[in-house]
């Protein structure tokens, strides 16, 4: 319930205030300025005023009363969800709308509203949802946090997010996802060379630059200019995006073992004088955007599956290059830049996963530094 703020300028008593407007079919909140009444013998103060400015803000504080008792669950489907599909991936959006609403949240809301939900229930909420992880839950609380930024920024709500203060249970799992170490690379390559050409370049590339599967699928023959593949866009199902980040849009370089794959890969698929530059390096039917996990199913889950090796999914690689990059000595800042993260800190979180045996190595090397200095003391005692 806003009050305004009265104040005088130029000979006038001035209201300033809050309300809602279209804007390109979305609500939005903007600051307005009303004249009330000119200084004078009638209107000689700011309490003078106050009915006036209540005729302007009665009708606004009525609508926004009537907003806040919306129920979440229309909220998030009538307003945060279509404001969500607009402006966010649509990778994250099917997260949102799907596995995170409307696995998790559509039932436990009921019929909250707005007005009524509290910090309490968020709590509980996180609390009770059985059978998840502590990542999962906190992917809940950034959905549902978002909720009601949204819905204070767009004036159904004044006041506090009350998602802010709640917390999610539990400890974060230690990260220990897939990798290949460099013999399973080049046994996948050969097993899958003599199997099926474009699924040889495709892993090849995936392997050798560490692309992500939505960036695989993106590229185009005029990102590669023989020295560096450059992120440009990312395909993820039919739709066709801009790069991940401004971090990820940016160059990889291209090994010599990687380049004479990529200009057999162009010769096999289209010959020696045809230009393809904006056409996708991995093409499916009628030129779109091939789709890897057909491809993994069709073809190269069956052709490891028949020589006894494990797929561990197209990500694997991009972690294994990093691990294998990591474990020949290269700096976490140079993989970071071959990765396209923003921080660092990501790279060495779930992209650098040494072996026990090197951790091992590496007490074996402190304790042989060690050993002579500390051997006066076995002697002694």
């Amino acid at each position: 319930m806003q009050k305004g703020q009265i104040y005088k300028r130029a000979g006038s008593w001035l209201l300033r205030y809050y309300d809602s407007v279209l804007e390109n079919g979305e609500k939005k909140r903007v600051r307005k300025a009303v004249v009330l009444a000119p200084v004078s013998r009638d209107y000689p103060t700011k309490t003078s005023v106050h009915k006036l400015a209540a005729h302007v803000l009665t009708p606004i504080n009525a609508n926004h009363v009537a907003a806040s008792f919306t129920p979440v669950t229309d909220f998030i489907e009538i307003h945060y969800l279509p404001h969500a599909q607009k402006t966010l991936r649509a990778s994250t959006y099917k997260d949102y709308s799907k596995d995170i609403y409307r696995k998790h949240l559509k039932a436990r809301l009921g019929g909250l509203r707005l007005r009524d939900f509290r910090t309490v229930h968020a709590q509980q909420i996180l609390r009770e949802i059985p059978d998840i992880g502590h990542a999962t839950r906190l992917r809940i609380k950034s959905f549902l946090s978002g909720v009601f930024k949204h819905a204070l920024r767009e004036g159904f709500l004044d006041g506090h997010n009350p998602v802010s203060d709640a917390s999610a249970p539990g400890r974060p799992a230690k990260f220990k996802g897939p990798t290949y170490s460099l013999d399973e690379i080049a046994t996948i390559l050969n097993v899958i060379k003599k199997r099926d050409k474009k699924a040889f370049a495709v892993i090849a590339v995936a392997a050798f630059a560490g692309l992500r599967l939505a960036e695989l699928r993106g590229l185009r023959w005029s990102d590669f200019d023989g020295q560096r593949l450059t992120v440009n866009r990312t395909v993820w199902r039919t739709r066709v995006a801009g790069a991940k980040n401004e971090a990820s849009a940016t160059s990889v370089p291209v090994i010599p073992i990687l380049k004479e794959i990529l200009f057999e890969h162009v010769v096999n698929f289209y010959g020696q004088n045809e230009t393809v530059p904006q056409r996708y390096m991995f093409e499916g039917e009628r030129w779109a955007s091939l789709n890897l996990a057909n491809l993994a199913n069709r073809v190269i889950k069956p052709a490891l599956a028949a020589e006894g090796l494990q797929w561990k999914g197209w990500h694997a690689f991009r972690r294994s290059l990093s691990t294998n990059l990591y474990a020949l000595g290269v700096s976490p800042k140079v993989i970071q830049a071959i990765l396209r993260h923003g921080d660092v800190s990501t790279t060495l979180a779930f992209y650098v996963l040494p072996p026990e045996a090197e951790s091992r190595a590496a007490l074996e090397r402190l304790h042989e530094k060690m050993g002579t200095s500390l051997s006066h003391v076995y002697v002694s005692s």
